[in-house]
C-alpha cells in the first residue's frame, strides 16, 4: 500500500510539472522557477512523510502546542 500511494503521489507531482511545462519554459524569472520547484519537492517530501508515518501531528496539534500557554494566561 506505501509504496503504491507513493508512486500516485510522484505520478501526481509529475501530471502537475506536465501542466505547468509551458509557464516553466517560457521567459519567467529564475526567481519563480526556484520558487514552483521548491514547494513541489516540498509537497512531495511532505506527502511521502505522511503516507509513511500517518501518525505525524498535524498544523492544528502545532497551534495548540502554542497557544495553550496563552489560553492559560488568559483565563
Amino acid at each position: 500500500m506505501t509504496s503504491e500511494s507513493i508512486l500516485w503521489v510522484m505520478s501526481l507531482c509529475l501530471v502537475i510539472t506536465g501542466v505547468q511545462w509551458h509557464w516553466i519554459h517560457k521567459k519567467t524569472p529564475f526567481k519563480e522557477k526556484v520558487t514552483y520547484w521548491s514547494i513541489l519537492c516540498l509537497c512531495w517530501i511532505l506527502a511521502v512523510m505522511l503516507f509513511l508515518h500517518p501518525s505525524l501531528p498535524g498544523p492544528t496539534d502545532w497551534v495548540n502546542v502554542v497557544f495553550q500557554p496563552l489560553g492559560k494566561i488568559i483565563d
